[in-house]
């Protein structure tokens, strides 16, 4: 039991750093982990050791080592969609001129698998790698929508569905309603439910069973997205999801 705890000790360290905190002192992962320094150094020393966090030798703050980044390459190598994805990506950016994004869904949440697309004046803070709650995006609308009933109810009605903005959905009656009509229509949208002044369509990626394995999206202000432009697009992300579905068919879609 102490060793379990040991390990879950030092997964919450890890689970610290993020984007907006990439580097973090020992006094400030303490805090976090309400845990007297002397543990957490102890913790930090094996990490160190095995090249999971990495101590900078002027500020003496810690961040992520090269080990998670070996480790997240041969994670994110069982995923062959994501290579085969790619090209279809690239040409759906330049055809539409918006940022296009790869997703799966890990329980009630959507992981970035992959990000096509630049140069756009407003765009979104998501990265490869990233999470978002499923039920405020697009592509989580597709996700959850290919899921049996007994394996959705949980997701959406097990818990609140916090408000990311204030066109978010977050009556489970609501979001059961918007998730067959996404079923029903091969497509979801979002209507600046998970940022504002941002609006996605989005399409699933099917496996050689033909089940649900992934998502494909295109982000894109909403002063561009009026109806005939939001029609151009769904027939866009469609045909690509699609394309992606039939030449990934032979192919694994991680496991």
């Amino acid at each position: 039991m102490q060793y379990l705890s040991s390990v879950k000790r030092a997964l919450s360290v890890l689970e610290l750093f993020s984007v907006e905190q990439p580097e973090l002192s020992l006094a400030e992962i303490a805090r976090h982990m309400d845990v007297h320094k002397s543990s957490v150094l102890r913790i930090l020393a094996t990490l160190e050791s095995s090249g999971m966090v990495a101590r900078d030798g002027r500020s003496g703050k810690y961040r992520l080592g090269l080990k998670i980044l070996e480790l997240a390459g041969q994670v994110l190598s069982r995923y062959d969609l994501r290579s085969v994805a790619a090209p279809y990506m690239e040409d759906l950016a330049r055809r539409a001129g918006e940022i296009v994004h790869l997703a799966i869904r890990d329980g009630d949440q959507i992981v970035y698998l992959d990000k096509k697309g630049q140069g756009q004046v407003l765009t979104v803070a998501t990265r490869v790698g990233g999470r978002h709650p499923a039920y405020a995006s697009a592509m989580g609308k597709v996700l959850l929508a290919a899921l049996p009933p007994e394996e959705c109810s949980p997701l959406i009605r097990g818990k609140p569905l916090p408000r990311l903005t204030e066109h978010t959905i977050t009556d489970p009656e609501a979001l059961a309603q918007e998730l067959a009509r996404t079923r029903a229509q091969g497509f979801a949208l979002d209507n600046e439910e998970s940022f504002p002044g941002i609006s996605c369509v989005a399409a699933p990626i099917r496996d050689r069973s033909g089940r649900v394995a992934a998502a494909i999206s295109l982000t894109v202000p909403v002063q561009r997205m009026g109806a005939a432009r939001r029609e151009e697009l769904r027939g866009l992300v469609v045909e690509t999801a699609r394309a992606i579905s039939s030449q990934s068919a032979g192919e694994s879609i991680g496991e």
